[in-house]
C-alpha cells in the first residue's frame, strides 16, 4: 500500500512540473533584450543638414552648435560631442568624431563631410573679394563711420576691427561657389585706403583695399575697383541720437510741438561734445500722440557744416487722459455775471434742461481754467491763435506765467458736455466732462464747476 501511494506522488509531482503532455518539462523563454537601430554615417550627414553653401570652418561652426535629440528616417539620435579630426580647406572637405546615443544605446564614430565651398587660391582671395554688412550686426549703431567721415581718420579702420563688422567672400574663377574669409583669413589681411565716396546728398559707400598674403587686391572705383560697402549717413546718424523717454513722459505733446524749437534739445540724448543739432522742422499726429521732429546736423566745431539731415519720432507724450486728474475749471466773475444774469431770479432746484439749451461755447471762455503740474496749479489764460490745419484762429489755453517749463500746456478748443446742473440758493452746480481738446476726442471723468450766480 505505502509503494502504491508513493508511486501516486511521483506521477502527480511530474504532472505539475511538465509540459504539455505532463511529463516534458516547458523550457522558460529568456527576457528580451530591447533592440538598438544602428547609426551609419549617412544617419549623422543628415543630422546636422550643413549648407553646402558654407565653407568648412562655417560648416564646423554650426556643427558644434547643433547637438541635441533629432529623428532622422526613425531613428531618434542624440548627439552630445562632436570633435574636429581633420580639414581641408581647399577641398572643402573636413572630418568630425561623433559621439551620443541611438535610442539609449551609446555610440561613437567618425564622418566625413564633403562638397562644402572650396577655398580660392591666393591670387582669387586677393582679386576676387566682393565685401558686404555682416548678418546680426548693428553697423548703423555701432560702426564709427563718424571717424571716417568727419573727422577724416583711417587708422582705425584695420582688418581686425573691419572683421567685426564685414563679411568679405571669394570664389575661384569658376565661380561656382563663394568662400567666406575665416578668422585666419582676415589674419592673413591688411586694409589700406579707406574712405567714404558719396553717391548723393544721403548716401554712398565706404570703400577700401585689401592684400590678402601679400598679394593686393583691386584698387580705383568702378565695377573693377574695390569693393565698397553701401552706407546711409543720414541713417547712421540718426542712430546716435535717441529720445529721453523719461522728459517726453512727463510733458503734454501739443505744447511741446508749439515751441519744438526751445523744447528739442532737452529731448534727445547725443553726444554733445561732438555734434550741434539745428532744429530744421517738425510734424505732429494727434491720434498717434507724437512728434517727428527733423535735425539738421552739424559739427561741434563752429562751422555750418550739414553732416547728415534726418527725421526722428518723439513718442511718449502725457496722454490727453491725465486731464482727467490734472485740468479743472472754476468760476470767476465773467462766467458769474453771464449765469447771475440767466438764473439769480429764479428757484432753486434742477437746471439741467436750460444749462443744456445754452452752448458751451458762449461761457466756457469765461471760466477760471488750470492744470496742476506738481504741488501747484498752473493757472491758464485763452488766447487765439492760427490753427495748425488752416487758415483761421482759434482759441487755446496756454499757461499765464509764460514759463518755459509750463510751455507744453496747451488746450486747443476745449470742448464740454453738460451732465446735469442744479441751483441752490445763490450757486449755480454745474457736472460736466471734457469731450475733446486738440481735435482729440477725450473720455473726461465727471467733475463739477460752483458758479457764484451774481449780477452785473
Amino acid at each position: 500500500m505505502k509503494r502504491i501511494l508513493f508511486s501516486a506522488v511521483i506521477i502527480m509531482f511530474f504532472a505539475a512540473c511538465g509540459g504539455d503532455d505532463g511529463l516534458t518539462p516547458t523550457p522558460q523563454k529568456p527576457p528580451t533584450q530591447e533592440e538598438t537601430p544602428e547609426v551609419k554615417a549617412a544617419d549623422i550627414v543628415k543630422y546636422f543638414a550643413l549648407n553646402n553653401q558654407l565653407n568648412v570652418s562655417q560648416a564646423l561652426e554650426k556643427a558644434k552648435a547643433d547637438l541635441g535629440k533629432k529623428t532622422i528616417d526613425g531613428k531618434e539620435i542624440n548627439v552630445t560631442s562632436v570633435t574636429e579630426v581633420k580639414r581641408d580647406e581647399a577641398k572643402g572637405t573636413f572630418t568630425l568624431k561623433v559621439a551620443g546615443y541611438v535610442g539609449k544605446k551609446p555610440f561613437g564614430m567618425e564622418v566625413d563631410f564633403s562638397g562644402f565651398a572650396q577655398k580660392p587660391s591666393d591670387q582669387d582671395m586677393a582679386m576676387r573679394y566682393v565685401a558686404k554688412w555682416k548678418e546680426g550686426v548693428d553697423y548703423l549703431a555701432e560702426f564709427d563711420f563718424d571717424t571716417l567721415y568727419r573727422l577724416k581718420k583711417t587708422d582705425k579702420f584695420t582688418a581686425a576691427y573691419l572683421a567685426k563688422f564685414v563679411d568679405l567672400t571669394s570664389s575661384a574663377p569658376d565661380g561656382n561657389s563663394r568662400y567666406t574669409f575665416t578668422a585666419d583669413d582676415w589674419a592673413k589681411t591688411t586694409v589700406s585706403d579707406v574712405k567714404y565716396i558719396a553717391d548723393n546728398s544721403h548716401s554712398g559707400r565706404i570703400s577700401f583695399t585689401i592684400t590678402y598674403n601679400g598679394i593686393k587686391g583691386k584698387t580705383g572705383n568702378g565695377n573693377n575697383g574695390a569693393p565698397s560697402l553701401a552706407i546711409d549717413k543720414n541713417a547712421y546718424y540718426a542712430k546716435q541720437f535717441t529720445v529721453d523717454a523719461d522728459d517726453v513722459s512727463k510733458l503734454y505733446m501739443r505744447g511741446v510741438y508749439r515751441h519744438l524749437d526751445v523744447f528739442y534739445g532737452s529731448l534727445i540724448d547725443y553726444d554733445d561734445d561732438k555734434f550741434a543739432p539745428l532744429f530744421a522742422g517738425k510734424q505732429k499726429s494727434d491720434g498717434n500722440n507724437t512728434i517727428d521732429l527733423t535735425i539738421k546736423l552739424t559739427p561741434k566745431d563752429g562751422s555750418d557744416t550739414e553732416l547728415a539731415q534726418f527725421t526722428m519720432t518723439l513718442a511718449g507724450f502725457k496722454p490727453l487722459s491725465d486731464l482727467n486728474e490734472e485740468w479743472a475749471i472754476a468760476g470767476k466773475t465773467e462766467v458769474n455775471q453771464f449765469f447771475g444774469k440767466k438764473f439769480r431770479g429764479k428757484p432753486d432746484g434742477d437746471k439741467t434742461a436750460e444749462v443744456k439749451a445754452i452752448p458751451t461755447k458762449l461761457w466756457i471762455n469765461l471760466v477760471q481754467m488750470s492744470v496742476k503740474r506738481g504741488g501747484n496749479h498752473v493757472d491758464l489764460s485763452p488766447e487765439k491763435v492760427k490753427s495748425e490745419n488752416g487758415n483761421y484762429n482759434v482759441t487755446a489755453w496756454v499757461p499765464s506765467s509764460g514759463k518755459t517749463e509750463y510751455r507744453d500746456i496747451y488746450l486747443e478748443e476745449p470742448q464740454i458736455e453738460v451732465i446735469s446742473a442744479r441751483k441752490e440758493d445763490n450757486f449755480l452746480y454745474i457736472k460736466y466732462r471734457l469731450t475733446k481738446v486738440n481735435e482729440t476726442a477725450v473720455d473726461g471723468k465727471e467733475k463739477e464747476v460752483q458758479i457764484h450766480l451774481i449780477l452785473p
